[in-house]
């Protein structure tokens, strides 16, 4: 009779139709983390803004973080898709 919350978010999640919205969130939110590891307190100048047709598009302050970013991008895909699945995110653009 009584179903665990776990188990009734996915379902509601799903039946909403938000559950690519909340997946491309949780990407924005990982990359953060990601650069916050590469650039250390310089990744103040950049965030994850959206992902859109598979590109996440990343805005930033400060042309040496996309730069160093950028040198590091298969990296941070092959991050991305150890966590999301290789299909979710295949490039990096970058809003300078």
């Amino acid at each position: 009779m009584w179903e665990p919350l776990g188990n009734l978010i996915p379902k509601i999640i799903k039946k909403a139709g938000i559950a690519q919205q909340i997946s491309d969130a949780l990407i924005c939110e990982e990359f953060d983390k990601i650069a916050r590891n590469i650039l250390g307190q310089a990744s103040k100048h950049c965030r994850a803004i959206y992902v859109k047709d598979h590109v996440l598009w990343v805005a930033s302050l400060s042309g040496s973080a996309s730069n160093e970013l950028k040198m590091r991008e298969q990296d941070i895909l092959r991050a991305l898709a150890d966590k999301f699945g290789a299909d979710k995110v295949v490039q990096l653009r970058f809003i300078v």
